[in-house]
């Protein structure tokens, strides 16, 4: 199943829009750009290959991979805005799953999960769809003596 056409960025003047306007962070292997739109239902996402990535097979198997992942997580996206995610030269010879992180990571950089999500995110991890179940007792470093009361 392809991401719905209702949730791609596709006009030109979307993605310019976006350069003028749009927040952008960098990772090893994408760039994600976002762009804050009010007056959108839910978040559209746009990608970018460029030449410079490899030939029309390669830079449509990122794209393919790309849309993938957006797909994954556009219902956990908080906010309505534009993404658009911009491939970089090392992003051809990186696996599935490494772009995977790599996008998620940088998403919540951009703050585009909510906070039961976002400390998933932070941690490399996929969201789960239990991140709104509580949680254990909080992380103590090694070294620490655990409080009375536990």
């Amino acid at each position: 199943m392809a991401l719905p056409r209702a949730q791609r960025l596709c006009r030109s003047a979307d993605f310019a829009a976006m350069r003028e306007s749009g927040r952008s962070w960098t990772g090893r292997h994408l760039i994600v750009a976002v762009r804050a739109r009010p007056d959108r239902k839910h978040a559209h996402f746009g990608f970018t290959t460029s030449r410079r990535v490899g030939n029309a097979v390669k830079r449509n198997l990122v794209r393919r991979r790309l849309r993938m992942i957006a797909r994954e997580f556009a219902c956990q996206i908080g906010l309505t805005c534009d993404v658009v995610t911009i491939a970089r030269n090392s992003a051809v010879r990186a696996e599935y799953e490494t772009l995977r992180q790599d996008w998620l990571r940088l998403a919540g950089k951009a703050g585009l999960f909510g906070p039961a999500l976002k400390a998933s995110v932070n941690r490399d991890k996929a969201p789960s769809p239990v991140a709104d179940a509580p949680q254990g007792p909080p992380f103590l470093p090694p070294g620490t003596p655990p409080s009375p009361g536990a």
